[in-house]
């Protein structure tokens, strides 16, 4: 979706749009197939559930991608 948002292919720009009600404490993890690819949904919701600071959180996630082959 980024890379069609920002530049991949010439044409027109379909953007995905998705309306979200957020409530206190929650929180949004933006990340790509880096991660995605490297762990499953349930993996990271209990890494970032186990580290409530965000670069915390944000380390250990990049930590496990990486452990698990991520190059990115």
């Amino acid at each position: 979706v980024l890379v069609n948002c920002l530049g991949g292919q010439e044409g027109p720009v379909y953007v995905d749009v998705e309306h979200l009600k957020l409530r206190n404490g929650d929180r949004l993890l933006l990340c790509t197939d880096g991660l995605t690819d490297m762990a499953s949904d349930p993996q990271i919701a209990a890494t970032l559930a186990e580290r409530p600071v965000a670069k915390e959180a944000c380390d250990a996630l990049v930590e496990l991608a990486l452990n698990r082959g991520g190059k990115d």
